[in-house]
């Protein structure tokens, strides 16, 4: 019965005290679903419920109906928007858009980058930035109360790396963040880095964990409670993502020694090809 029921289950997306929220439904009837979300009671809800988004895409990160709403706020039709634009505002990836309005007798055009962006404690939103009409000056070049120096402004601008830095909230808290340049804006774009409040796969990271990520390096964590028992997974941050991207290390280690022994049988191949050169 449970193998039955693992077949018919659905991905989808729940609206949940104003968070849309990711659960799994299975179809009780033609009508109804019995819905799972983590940290909630199960419950059922009509297949037609406004509040019920059934998942149409596997890399899709966020509910149709939550980005419509947040694009909105900005000024943006969703549905004018062409389909791979709609796909990868949903998968949560980064989307450079112009849109054009009347002021004052003209048409003028604005270019604005958008991304949604998930928050574990207060759902999601839609992170806006507007294009600067010339490059940011270095005493501009400022974010979450702190000033970059020259040092870091050449780095992102003529570089074009990307740096971690500390900002620092209105009431005095801190965090780490990431900053580069992005030209398309002619400005600072910054993004969330890992802190060691966030849990991952169910566990509070450590900050030698989080500094590891930060880093762009993998990290290894263990599901303890799993029906199939202790599950191993490496992890690491999407700066521009935004999210955690998990790899099966067993896989990993098999993907590159297949990798290895492809490389080794094309250098064979090579070396046993005649050289048709000509010695005068």
């Amino acid at each position: 019965m449970e193998k039955q029921e693992e077949k018919n289950i659905e991905r989808v997306f729940v609206l949940i005290a104003q968070v849309w929220q990711k659960g799994e439904a299975i179809l009780v009837n033609n009508e109804k679903y019995k819905i799972k979300v983590a940290n909630h009671p199960s419950f059922t809800l009509p297949k037609n419920d406004k509040d019920l988004e059934v998942i149409e895409n596997e890399k899709q990160q966020f509910a149709k109906e939550d980005v419509k709403r947040r694009l909105e706020g900005a000024y943006i039709s969703f549905g004018k928007l062409d389909d791979n634009i709609q796909d990868s505002i949903l998968e949560g990836k980064e989307q450079l858009i112009r849109t054009t309005y009347i002021s004052e007798g003209q048409l003028k055009s604005s270019v604005k980058m958008v991304q949604m962006i998930y928050n574990s404690t207060y759902g999601s939103r839609l992170d806006v930035q507007i294009k600067r009409n010339e490059q940011v000056k270095l005493e501009d070049a400022n974010a979450y109360q702190y000033q970059f120096t020259k040092e870091e402004y050449n780095t992102m601008v003529k570089k074009g790396e990307t740096i971690l830095f500390t900002g620092t909230s209105l009431s005095g808290d801190t965090f780490p963040k990431f900053a580069y340049y992005e030209p398309r804006l002619n400005d600072i774009r910054t993004k969330s880095a890992v802190s060691p409040n966030q849990y991952v796969l169910g566990q509070q990271l450590t900050k030698e964990q989080a500094d590891t990520m930060n880093k762009g390096e993998e990290v290894e964590i263990t599901i303890r409670k799993s029906k199939k028992g202790p599950l191993t997974y490496l992890v690491r941050w999407s700066i521009k993502g935004q999210r955690f991207l998990y790899k099966n290390p067993e896989k990993a280690k098999a993907q590159e020694v297949d990798k290895k022994e492809h490389l080794t049988v094309g250098d064979l191949k090579k070396k046993k090809q005649p050289n048709n050169a000509i010695s005068l």
